[in-house]
């Protein structure tokens, strides 16, 4: 049992490192750029514009690594927002699943 309680703790520091998971004050996206550079964000109670970006809501979790910020999905309901506040390499291609 102590051998469990050693490997939660470890487990949990190093998520600790690589994703934080909170829930900030209504963001603007300016202030979400300035405040997590290059991140990975989870967001809730999201409003977006006429075309479809994100204009502002609640970070609930960001991360370096996007993988984290999947994970971290399973641990929300409701409507979510993934955005990345760095810059897409423009030799990059996004695909969105279609559902339906």
């Amino acid at each position: 049992m102590l051998a469990d309680k050693e490997r939660n703790a470890h487990l949990s520091h190093v998520c600790k490192e690589t994703i934080v998971m909170m829930k900030t004050a209504l963001l603007r996206i300016k202030q979400m750029r300035s405040q997590y550079p290059d991140q990975w964000l989870l967001v809730t109670e999201y409003e977006l514009d006429a075309s479809t970006s994100l204009r502002k809501g609640r970070v609930v979790a960001h991360s370096k690594n996007r993988d984290e910020i999947h994970r971290a999905l399973k641990q929300h309901t409701g409507n979510l927002c993934i955005h990345f506040t760095g810059r897409v390499p423009q030799d990059t291609v996004v695909v969105f699943p279609c559902l339906g």
